[in-house]
């Protein structure tokens, strides 16, 4: 028996399927319609932030860097908006692109971007149900520092004490072979002077100044450098030299010149886009004949501010001596040395040195080393010392000789000046050394040998301040540590 046809019907699905997605079609056509929407709003977020990356980076190039704050940020602001003309799927009435540029460029040389942008996007499907856009927002930020050009002033300190051997080994040798002076404890120092043939040359060998390869024997005839004495009593300057002895005066020499080189290969591996520009000058303590305690001309000019530095200094550093003296406590006349100025030691003025150095130093206060227009570079006085002065004064908390002559350390306020002109001060310590032996350093020395380095540190900039010890063999690597501590802060002076 056949089903019938009602029956038959009734299951019947075939036509449902139709049916069904006949109706579901337009939610589906709408849903797809979404999906491209937001495909592609994302494609024109990938665009805006390539807009932002390039608008902050387009004020960070090397000659933005030099431009100011305005320009730098109108600049970024040409960039994305020129970049985002290109979409035309974006819809007009955005708030305008934030870009902030921090700090001004002619106070830091660090410069930071951010680009905040709102943008919208038109909808193609989902505007049939009243969504027209699609709002797209983001923030890139970025960085830069620029390298900091900088002036240095070397002031390199070549008093008697700089006459000390610059090893431990050197101290000994020194003393054995002056054992007959300072009561039979010898001499550490190798102290260099022109009257001989007393206790402060006792012991020592003679020479023929016209033929230096010769030794003579005899007593010496007249003053050491007297170019007519057949035969001359060395001074113990000349023992060292003769004994190949490096003194700390000649191991300072050696590391200028190897913080030149230093500084040179700086400039040449300079990460940095635009170089820096690094200049030296050099000046020494003084000579102590020219020493004139009314003036303040207490200082000899080694080298001029140069950028030809390596070059310079190479000739400079001949001229770069240990102080001369006629005898012990008494100065040279003149240059010749031919002569008792009498006087005291005063080898170590750091009153006059430091407040000629402030003087000379140009730009006060100091600038910020950018290549913006107007600006001028840093500056950083580089003191190497023992950290000991002995100055002609009449005020003094260790006043000798009749209260004309101090010996003390630094006084930090002498400091304090020419670092309120923004000007750096990095100082290398070549440490006092200790002669316990000898009574001078008991009595006028050891009672404040504990506040020598406190005081040096106190004198120098933040993070500034380096102790060579007391064995200054490597005084080249100190000179290169603290000058690369001073050209990595150089973006924090502000």
């Amino acid at each position: 028996m056949r089903p019938s046809f009602k029956h038959h019907f009734g299951r019947d699905r075939r036509g449902n399927v139709a049916m069904m997605y006949a109706l579901a079609l337009p939610a589906m056509l709408l849903g797809v319609g979404a999906a491209i929407d937001l495909i592609r709003a994302q494609q024109v977020r990938t665009e805006l932030n390539a807009a932002a990356d390039a608008a902050a980076l387009a004020a960070l190039t090397p000659g933005m860097m030099q431009q100011s704050r305005d320009t730098a940020q109108a600049a970024a602001t040409n960039m994305f908006n020129g970049l985002i003309a290109n979409i035309s799927s974006l819809a007009p009435g955005a708030p305008p692109v934030v870009i902030t540029v921090v700090p001004d460029a002619t106070n830091s040389l660090q410069r930071d971007v951010t680009v905040t942008y709102v943008e919208y996007n038109q909808n193609i499907f989902a505007s049939i149900l009243g969504v027209s856009t699609i709002e797209l927002g983001g923030t890139m930020t970025a960085n830069a520092a620029q390298a900091a050009n900088i002036d240095f002033y070397l002031l390199l300190d070549n008093s008697p004490s700089m006459a000390l051997p610059a090893t431990s080994d050197g101290i000994t040798q020194m003393e054995k072979l002056t054992s007959q002076q300072d009561g039979g404890a010898g001499c550490a120092f190798a102290c260099h002077q022109a009257s001989v043939g007393n206790s402060d040359t006792a012991g020592n060998p003679y020479w023929n100044p016209n033929k230096p390869s010769q030794t003579c024997t005899g007593a010496p005839s007249g003053q050491r450098n007297d170019p007519n004495a057949g035969c001359q009593q060395m001074d113990d300057y000349e023992v060292a030299i003769k004994n190949n002895i490096t003194l700390r005066i000649d191991a300072l020499n050696t590391g200028v010149t190897d913080l030149m080189s230093d500084a040179a290969a700086a400039v040449q591996n300079s990460p940095s886009s635009t170089p820096p520009v690094y200049r030296f000058a050099a000046y020494s303590m003084d000579s102590s004949w020219q020493i004139d305690m009314t003036s303040s001309n207490n200082y000899n000019q080694l080298m001029a501010l140069t950028t030809d530095y390596v070059s310079s200094w190479s000739s400079a550093s001949k001229n770069f001596k240990l102080m001369e003296y006629y005898l012990n406590n008494a100065q040279c006349s003149d240059a010749a040395c031919d002569g008792n100025g009498g006087g005291g030691d005063w080898a170590t003025d750091y009153d006059n040195a430091l407040t000629t150095m402030y003087n000379i130093i140009p730009n006060k206060p100091a600038g910020q080393g950018s290549n913006v227009k107007g600006d001028t570079p840093q500056e950083v006085l580089f003191f190497v010392t023992d950290g000991v002065e002995d100055e002609y004064t009449t005020t003094c908390s260790q006043s000798l000789s009749g209260g004309d002559r101090c010996q003390a350390p630094i006084n930090p306020t002498l400091c304090t000046t020419i670092k309120n002109q923004g000007i750096r001060i990095a100082i290398l310590y070549t440490d006092y050394y200790q002669v316990t032996a000898d009574a001078w350093y008991v009595d006028w020395i050891a009672p404040f040998q504990s506040q020598i380095a406190s005081q040096l540190e106190s004198c120098a900039s933040p993070n500034l301040f380096y102790d060579a010890g007391v064995d200054s063999s490597n005084i080249g690597s100190d000179l290169n540590a603290l000058f690369n501590t001073v050209i990595q802060t150089a973006h924090l002076t502000n």
